[in-house]
């Protein structure tokens, strides 16, 4: 029972109070409404784009040499990497420069903390998030439809070249390493080639694989005639053959003894050098093979360093906004109603409440 009379005693606080109330919502919502009108419209323009995998930017995939299946999308490090590019200072700054936003914004340049409060107000209308889909979407907001479109396009092409940039930055750093090592292979190589001809020349190697058949065979042929005109000088000798004749078979013999010492010279040096200009020759085809090989990647580098390759992925360009996005005004008046109505009400069942106390008293 009291229950109810409580009840009905706020119903008739209600009651009385009712006019008051709906006339102070009515000229708050008029009054709100009117300021409302004064509010600029603004516009947002948004465009949408996923991230393309680095992997097309890498050599091993664009030419096909690497055992990994190519992935076009990009994954979270992707994804990741250009959500920081849109929120660094960097594009920001482009923005304020490129669409001239200390005056747009009418922000005076010179003051200590322009750079400051130009990139607080563009925050404010600039917006980037991931979606639930991994898609990125970026918007900005401005009382000019049109300047939002370019603006909004311009920031995600502003993304796309720097996410590139970066790319192609790791791209000529491994350049630059992968020529510094060319350079080097080929001084290398020009030692070992020196060495190799020095080392030839001093041992009279001119092939590993088959000057020694050949010494072989010089070597017995001259063996072979030395045994030959011995013997016949031996049988000239005792049939007694003219001077003449056996003097002239002497000289070939000794002719034949200084061919078998010089080949057997030769054969004892080409021994000694045989092994080492071999490893030399070993060591001159690898390093030619390796340099082969970088060279061929230098150039696949080169290639991909200069190909026109793209960071994102498009999915809806930013375009001219047929209707603003805020103020939202019939929100703005019916929200300034309410929250006077209520506050209204509890105010007045307030002072019903304790309209009868002595507050004097109480406060003494």
């Amino acid at each position: 029972m009291e229950q109810s009379e409580n009840l009905l005693d706020v119903l008739k606080i209600f009651f009385k109070w009712l006019k008051p109330i709906a006339y102070l919502c009515i000229g708050i919502g008029i009054g709100t409404a009117a300021i409302s009108l004064l509010l600029s419209n603004y516009y947002e323009s948004t465009t949408i784009f996923y991230a393309n995998s680095a992997d097309q930017a890498k050599p091993g995939q664009i030419f096909g040499t690497s055992t990994r299946d190519i992935e076009f999308y990009g994954d979270d490090r992707d994804n990741d990497r250009l959500l920081t590019i849109a929120e660094s200072n960097d594009l920001k700054d482009y923005m304020i420069r490129t669409f001239d936003l200390y005056t747009h914004y009418d922000i005076d340049s010179t003051k200590e903390r322009a750079a400051y409060n130009v990139r607080l107000k563009f925050n404010k209308y600039y917006n980037v998030i991931k979606t639930k889909r991994d898609a990125i979407e970026l918007s900005i907001e401005d009382t000019d439809k049109e300047l939002a479109a370019r603006m909004v396009n311009a920031a995600r092409e502003k993304i796309d070249e720097l996410a590139v940039n970066i790319i192609k930055g790791q791209l000529q750093n491994f350049q630059k390493s992968l020529e510094k090592n060319i350079q080097e292979k080929n001084s290398q190589l020009t030692i070992i080639a020196d060495s190799l001809l020095a080392l030839r020349i001093r041992y009279g190697v001119l092939s590993v694989e088959t000057q020694g058949e050949v010494f072989a065979g010089q070597i017995l042929t001259a063996e072979s005639e030395l045994a030959r005109a011995n013997a016949k000088l031996n049988s000239l000798k005792s049939s007694g053959a003219p001077k003449d004749t056996i003097a002239q078979i002497t000289a070939n013999i000794a002719g034949y003894k200084s061919q078998v010492n010089t080949l057997t010279q030769r054969i004892q040096d080409f021994n000694a050098g045989q092994s080492q200009v071999l490893v030399l020759e070993r060591r001159q085809k690898d390093m030619s093979n390796k340099l082969g090989e970088e060279g061929v990647q230098l150039n696949q580098l080169i290639t991909a360093y200069n190909s026109d390759i793209s960071a994102i992925n498009l999915i809806e360009a930013g375009t001219v906004p047929l209707i603003k996005s805020r103020p939202k005004r019939s929100l703005i008046v019916i929200s300034a109603v309410l929250v006077t109505a209520i506050f209204s009400f509890i105010g007045v069942l307030l002072f019903e409440s304790y309209k009868d106390v002595n507050w004097k008293e109480v406060i003494r």
